[in-house]
């Protein structure tokens, strides 16, 4: 159908109009369309937020669930391994107690090893030697004299070659002896040149018994040389004293051959290390070299507790550094004895040897001849000494200063001084004179030096409560009413100390412990004991 051109016109206006109309309301629609959508993505967004917190709540929560289960399997397994561990321990623990059980059958076995050893080698000794004889001739008292020999030194040769003989037999037998001594007599005939072969079989033997002595371990035994030896003898006896099991040396005399005798000395103490005493007596030692080989060797054992010269000659230069160069720090006893006097032992050197050798309980420097100095010397070197147990000294003529080295001891002057006095060792001496304290000796008997620091305390009070003098002295002694009952105690240990023996007599500075407390209680201070005494009730 054909439309009018106007129509045309109209029906296009129209047309657009009505997409006009449509596209308004399609924008319209699609602009409400898109804030309902903003909307609702708005509302999604916050209701988004809280599931996700929510979610989130619920994943903690989860993962809190989780870690404790975690935590009870990790203590579970805590707990197993700690029980694995108690296990092993107990294992550990038992396999130690085997193990030192062990150790102790294993040292038990090799002690009783080492013990069949020994008797083995003893027997051994013993049966080599069952048929033994002496190899060589004695000499007959007509072959001496024949030699020009008087009656008196066949004598002596035939009896000492007889005993030296003796000697060997016991050893070459195994049979114990304390002290084996080759002396050939006392009376030695130097002219006689027949000793050496007997002594190269006393050598010989001496050497087998060795085995002998290591079999008896727990016996002591000592190796006396009491003749001036030769250096021929010095050397055939120089092998056999190496490394032996000898516990005592006893060297005497040098005067036949001094030369080398030292040196021998020497080498024979560095070679035993079971060697604890040494004695060298009439020793005569001219070269201060001699000497510093003679304390280093001394020095080197690490076993020698006891050193002795007795009546010994030695160069007065090195024997006024006795005290410096005996350095060894397991010696326990040192004795000079019998010189003619100690030529000046320093202001220093016995102090600096008696604080550095803390092994030394024991001193003695009996018949000795000291001046006031050495007194004074050896006061200064007790004074703070703690490891000295005991000091002996002798002479005919003590110094007037003696009562210095005893005030060191015991100084009763006041309950102070008594208080700080040398608690530790015990002095002795034979000083026959009226004016030397004879109770000095009795005081520091006691290894424990708080017991005799109260000994001391207590016989102050006992002396001066014979005159009733505590309660007015005890201010000039600076005594505190609050020291009273620290006083008191002291006594205690004493309370039966004034009774000697079964007839009860009482000694000359020992009276009743009670008799102290009452004079105490009764004179000095009672209305002042009384109010402490409240006090400490209260």
């Amino acid at each position: 159908m054909d439309i009018p051109p106007s129509d045309a016109t109209q029906w296009t206006k129209m047309r657009q109009e009505i997409v006009e109309s449509l596209r308004a309301e399609l924008q319209n629609g699609l602009q409400s369309r898109v804030d309902q959508l903003e909307d609702t993505v708005a509302q999604l967004k916050r209701a988004g937020g809280a599931e996700k917190s929510e979610l989130k709540q619920i994943d903690l929560q989860s993962r809190v669930g989780q870690l404790e289960s975690e935590k009870s399997e990790l203590k579970q397994r805590c707990d197993t391994l700690h029980h694995t561990n108690s296990m092993i321990l107990q294992r550990l623990f038992e396999g130690e107690d085997k193990i030192s059980k062990l150790q102790e059958q294993v040292k038990s076995l090799q002690t009783s090893f080492e013990k069949a050893q020994r008797k083995t080698r003893y027997r051994e000794v013993v049966l080599k030697n069952l048929n033994w004889e002496y190899p060589l001739d004695f000499p007959t008292v007509p072959e001496l004299l024949a030699d020009g020999f008087d009656e008196d030194e066949c004598t002596w040769i035939v009896e000492g070659i007889t005993k030296m003989a003796e000697v060997t037999r016991k050893m070459r037998m195994g049979e114990y002896m304390y002290s084996v001594d080759p002396d050939p007599g006392e009376n030695f005939s130097s002219r006689y040149n027949g000793y050496k072969p007997h002594y190269k079989e006393f050598a010989d033997a001496l050497v087998d018994y060795q085995r002998t002595i290591d079999y008896r371990e727990d016996q002591s035994f000592c190796f006396a040389l009491d003749i001036p030896l030769s250096r021929e003898i010095m050397d055939l006896l120089h092998d056999a004293l190496q490394q032996t099991h000898f516990h005592e040396f006893d060297f005497y005399s040098n005067n036949l051959e001094r030369e080398g005798y030292i040196e021998f000395v020497a080498n024979c103490v560095k070679a035993n290390t079971r060697l604890k005493q040494i004695r060298l007596e009439s020793v005569k030692i001219e070269h201060s070299n001699d000497f510093d080989l003679l304390c280093k060797a001394l020095n080197s054992n690490g076993y020698l507790q006891k050193v002795i010269f007795t009546d010994c000659d030695i160069v007065e230069d090195s024997f006024r550094e006795i005290f410096k160069k005996l350095k060894s720090k397991t010696i326990e006893r040192i004795e000079v004895e019998q010189f003619n006097g100690l030529p000046n032992l320093g202001p220093t050197d016995m102090s600096e040897f008696l604080s550095s050798n803390l092994s030394l309980s024991e001193l003695s420097l009996c018949d000795n001849a000291f001046n006031e100095q050495d007194i004074v010397y050896m006061s200064n070197s007790l004074r703070h000494n703690t490891t000295l147990r005991k000091l002996c000294i002798t002479h005919t003529n003590p110094p007037n200063n003696w009562d210095l080295l005893e005030s060191i001891i015991f100084d009763c002057s006041s309950l102070n001084t008594a208080f700080y006095s040398n608690h530790h060792t015990r002095l002795r001496y034979s000083w026959s004179l009226d004016r030397c304290n004879s109770n000095i000796e009795k005081f520091n008997m006691c290894n424990d030096p708080i017991l005799n620091r109260r000994k001391k305390v207590y016989t102050i009070l006992s002396r001066r409560n014979r005159s009733r003098k505590n309660a007015a002295l005890f201010d000039s002694d600076g005594i505190s009413i609050k020291q009273i009952p620290q006083i008191l105690p002291l006594l205690k240990p004493f309370s039966e100390h004034h009774l000697h023996d079964e007839d009860a007599i009482q000694g000359d500075d020992e009276v009743v412990p009670l008799s102290i407390a009452y004079e105490i209680m009764r004179d000095w201070k009672m209305p002042e004991l009384y109010n402490l005494d409240h006090m400490d009730e209260d």
